[in-house]
């Protein structure tokens, strides 16, 4: 991946990407998509083809657009508006590269209207984010031999759980109860070598998101082997998916709005977390639709 990485890069500064209008994109043929790298089930590569959720409902907007998509992918920053900052509105501080789109965004009110304590501006003014296309939630799996089901988060005072480092579920498991579960917390760089492990037997639960959690376990076909509780409470457990968009450039979200609102009616992104063996899940924002 790293080597991938290198190559993109070069490419990049080759071809100097920016953010660009929607008569630009048209124009060009092609449409520059940020999606995160390494990211099952929604971004990742398989024997080198661009493969996940977000890949295909990119590569359904971009046939509808009429133009060929262009992969940027990227790793997580440091907090999601760097993301944000690096690759939609101001560019990436090295070679300045911009992209038109990037999926996997949290569609949420209060993140949008997410203020700088310092200087009371919106963090995320320069950004559009449109088209919810999932409700995502933070759960957790475990080995029902050993925990067939969970009733309280006490009982981790006697099991080992897995959490990617620096995440919500790391947060809420690492200081809840005074912190009497934090020796039982095992952190991860990568949340899929906490799958590993709780498929091998070396943990006994993994805290992360449900769609990750359901395509590393093989969830619908190892149901007999693995618990997915409910959304964890007590913590912002349940958020819509979306789009970001840089905010000048608005006609190219209500375009990819549109055909994202196409993609919900005619029951394809419904199909396209089935065919990951996915459960879909309605964005929040949708719920009062019909």
């Amino acid at each position: 991946m790293k080597s991938l990485n290198i190559l993109f890069v070069i490419l990049l500064l080759c071809i100097n990407l920016n953010s660009r209008s929607l008569d630009e994109i048209e124009e060009s043929g092609d449409i520059i998509i940020a999606v995160y790298e390494n990211f099952p089930p929604y971004s990742y590569l398989e024997n080198g083809v661009a493969k996940g959720i977000d890949i295909d409902i990119a590569n359904e907007i971009s046939k509808k657009m009429g133009v060929k998509p262009i992969w940027y992918w990227t790793g997580s920053d440091e907090n999601l508006e760097d993301d944000l900052r690096n690759l939609i509105w101001k560019g990436n501080l090295i070679h300045k590269t911009k992209v038109d789109i990037m999926f996997r965004v949290p569609y949420d009110y209060d993140f949008i209207r997410q203020t700088n304590k310092s200087t009371g501006e919106l963090d995320n003014e320069l950004v559009v984010i449109k088209s919810p296309y999932h409700s995502e939630s933070w759960v957790i799996a475990t080995n029902k031999k050993t925990i067939p089901e969970i009733r309280n988060l006490a009982i981790f005072k006697f099991y080992k759980i897995g959490v990617e480092i620096d995440t919500l579920p790391d947060s809420h498991l690492t200081s809840s109860f005074r912190g009497a579960l934090q020796s039982s917390v095992k952190h991860y760089i990568n949340i899929n070598d906490a799958i590993k492990d709780l498929k091998n037997g070396k943990i006994d639960a993994v805290a992360g998101l449900k769609s990750q959690l359901e395509f590393g376990l093989d969830y619908l076909n190892n149901q007999d082997k693995f618990y997915i509780s409910e959304r964890l409470r007590y913590v912002k457990s349940e958020w819509d998916l979306g789009v970001a968009v840089r905010t000048d450039f608005r006609a190219l979200s209500y375009r990819v709005d549109g055909y994202m609102n196409e993609l919900h009616q005619n029951g394809t992104i419904k199909k396209i977390f089935s065919k990951y063996n996915i459960e879909y899940f309605k964005p929040l924002a949708h719920k009062d639709l019909n």
